[in-house]
């Protein structure tokens, strides 16, 4: 009944760890910006994991090549996700708890300003 594999069940055990991170982050975390970090790296890096671990599993050029299209799928997406959903966030208002520089906002301030000058030189 010993049916470990090394190489196909670390990598699962790794994802899973990460998605388990993740799940704690969800609920742990303060505000949206600070769980949507946690959601969108770790549940990618675990899935990573548990996608490479299946592969391995499979053994089949065929399973390795669609996973490892929907793997780069998730790391090109995931992130541009994650940061249009956090601006998105912002821009409605949605102030992060966090302490310190909000760049954003600094940032934003910095071009209303620009935008002031230049209607005083008119």
């Amino acid at each position: 009944m010993n049916d470990f594999n090394a190489a196909r069940d670390i990598p699962i055990l790794l994802g899973a760890f990460f998605v388990l991170t993740a799940a704690i982050g969800l609920v742990r975390f303060p505000d949206l910006y600070s769980r949507l970090h946690a959601s969108s790296k770790l549940i990618t890096l675990g899935s990573a994991g548990i996608f490479i671990g299946v592969g391995l599993e499979f053994a089949q050029t065929e399973a390795l090549t669609r996973l490892a299209a929907v793997l780069l799928f998730q790391f090109l997406t995931t992130p541009l996700s994650a940061y249009l959903i956090a601006q998105a966030a912002y821009l409605r208002g949605l102030e992060p708890l966090l302490e310190g520089p909000d760049e954003w906002n600094a940032l934003g301030k910095a071009a209303l300003l620009d935008k002031r000058l230049e209607e005083l030189e008119r």
